[in-house]
């Protein structure tokens, strides 16, 4: 009950089929070899192996041991922003925020801190550090198997922005004040270290399944396997609605791509390495990056300038990714504060640190 309860209730989804259902009406019926399965297949075993570590206390059991260690506010922010860049590489930005948004909650207790600052570094954090695997963030995987990348290829791209990235966030929580910090009572994590040895060795058959080394179906297996051996409550945990969201993107962009008077505009528009790039970050701002990785590669073969795009469009508006929309609920929800001293602080600084990267993925894509 509690899984149709999540379905059911999200927003997403229901704009997703509601575009499924007025596209098949005026353009075409839905057809299901739209759907891209490996895609699908891929994105649940993620998902799975994603829960399994969360159920585990992974990245709490990090955050925990790191967070006990800094001395000052600066040190503080620096620590946590490393832990959203690199969680969010295997755990994705959303689970990476929702993490440790609520453990920064329970650190501000002990700080005389405006958290907003600190929750927009975790969440830029989160989202640029989920460039650099195809399992930080849904729609690199996308992209991986729309384009059928090898891992080498995969991390040619993604390993020189993420480097550029991880010093732009250093550079950024240098404008955090440096006050002294004490820790007391902070929750601590243990590991259970057969699960993890075991959660990773089924972590590296479903990497080989994403890059087309096994059969996709074998990682799905092992996944199912690994999570009713540590807990099939687990599964019961995992947002299948993200699964169906994918299902009813692929349908609508399928039905607008039986149209040829569309086809052929979106193609004008976006069919050149630019028109592409600038496409993604625009679109982004308005409908967030995963639709707009679906819509764009259907109609551009620029993949460099649509990876960067579209992981680039996450910044900017709060909308731009659904990550930015979790950490929005997040500090709500645990802070009860003005959420509009919030909305403007997050698109000022998120907007700078567009145009700042977004000047050097048109850079790159133009070498």
């Amino acid at each position: 009950m509690n899984i149709l309860k999540r379905i059911f209730s999200d927003h997403v989804l229901w704009v997703a089929a509601i575009a499924v259902i007025i596209t098949s009406i005026l353009i075409s019926p839905p057809q299901l070899m739209d759907i891209n399965w490996k895609t699908i297949f891929s994105l649940l075993s993620m998902m799975i192996i994603i829960q399994i570590y969360e159920y585990l206390d992974f990245l709490e059991y990090f955050a925990s041991r790191l967070t006990h260690k800094a001395k000052t506010t600066r040190q503080l922010l620096w620590i946590l922003s490393r832990l959203a860049f690199f969680g969010a590489m295997f755990l994705t930005n959303d689970v990476a925020i929702l993490t440790l948004v609520p453990l920064f909650y329970q650190i501000s207790k002990h700080l005389d801190v405006d958290p907003i600052f600190p929750i927009i570094v975790i969440t830029m954090s989160a989202n640029l550090g989920s460039i650099f695997t195809p399992f930080g963030n849904t729609h690199n995987l996308f992209l991986l198997t729309h384009f059928n990348i090898d891992i080498l290829n995969f991390f040619k791209m993604s390993t020189p922005i993420t480097l550029i990235t991880f010093t732009l966030m250093f550079l950024l929580t240098r404008f955090f004040p440096k006050k002294e910090v004490k820790f007391n009572q902070l929750p601590k994590f243990d590991l259970n270290i057969p699960s993890i040895t075991l959660s990773g060795f089924v972590t590296v058959i479903i990497f080989l399944g994403v890059f087309s080394v096994i059969p996709m179906w074998i990682s799905l297996a092992s996944a199912l396997i690994l999570v009713f051996i540590i807990n099939p409550r687990i599964l019961g945990s995992v947002d299948y609605s993200v699964i169906l969201i994918f299902m009813c993107f692929f349908l609508t962009i399928g039905n607008i791509n039986r149209e040829p008077q569309i086809v052929n505009y979106l193609s004008s528009i976006i069919d050149t390495k630019n028109g592409a790039y600038f496409s993604s970050i625009i679109i982004s701002q308005f409908i967030s990056n995963v639709p707009t990785t679906i819509l764009v590669s259907k109609f551009s073969h620029y993949l460099y300038a649509i990876f960067l795009g579209t992981n680039f469009g996450g910044m900017g508006t709060v909308v731009g990714s659904l990550a930015n929309l979790l950490a929005f609920k997040q500090y709500r929800f645990l802070f009860k504060e003005s959420p509009w001293k919030y909305l403007g602080i997050f698109s000022a600084v998120n907007f700078v640190m567009l145009f700042i990267i977004g000047s050097i993925g048109f850079l790159l894509i133009n070498i």
